[in-house]
């Protein structure tokens, strides 16, 4: 007479579980992301990558380092983004741009993410959809690996797709108090503000 030997099932988390899970238990985040920018046919326009840290509530730091140097840098009362090769910086109140991108998604909280999107799950991925129209995305996807985001996929109402895949992340990391402070350079343009 042989052995059975019955291996459990690897029983996959829930995604919807895995965001919550993430909103509670990470207040910082930081590693590396890639992000491909593709037109509707999906032809890959542009591949960037860079740094990013984030700190809950709505602080975060994206740092392009190729193929263009730029940094998008939320302080939780305005966004700052730097171009560094036009030496000009734009910035405007958080609460014009809340909501509009996968950093404020993620540096946001649970509840103000479920008011602005209808959440569900198609297999791994979680979709959000816009509960209102007029806003500059139609859908995001999110995946979650082990209660982190590891990809996210946003697609514009003009069918551009971008898609930021996470890596080398480090959760709950201590950041100085200047982080995610944004001091333009001097001699730059700076509009809005």
């Amino acid at each position: 007479m042989s052995a059975v030997f019955l291996v459990p099932a690897l029983v996959q988390a829930d995604p919807l579980e895995e965001l919550e899970r993430y909103f509670f238990q990470v207040e910082t985040l930081e590693g590396r992301f890639v992000q491909e920018t593709r037109d509707e046919r999906g032809s890959v326009l542009e591949t960037s990558e860079g740094k990013l840290a984030l700190a809950r509530p709505d602080r975060f730091h994206w740092e392009y380092e190729s193929p263009f140097p730029q940094d998008i840098l939320a302080d939780g009362e305005r966004l700052w983004v730097y171009d560094h090769d036009l030496e000009q910086v734009s910035v405007r109140p958080m609460e014009e741009v809340l909501g509009s991108g996968p950093a404020l998604m993620l540096s946001g909280n649970l509840d103000s993410l479920e008011e602005q999107f209808e959440l569900s799950t198609d297999g791994e991925w979680i979709l959000m959809e816009p509960r209102e129209s007029g806003w500059e995305v139609s859908e995001v996807r999110l995946k979650m690996v082990d209660g982190l985001p590891s990809r996210v996929i946003v697609k514009d109402g003009l069918g551009q797709i971008n898609e930021l895949t996470l890596s080398d992340l480090r959760q709950n990391v201590s950041f100085d108090g200047n982080r995610f402070r944004f001091d333009p350079p001097e001699g730059v343009d700076v509009v809005g503000q």
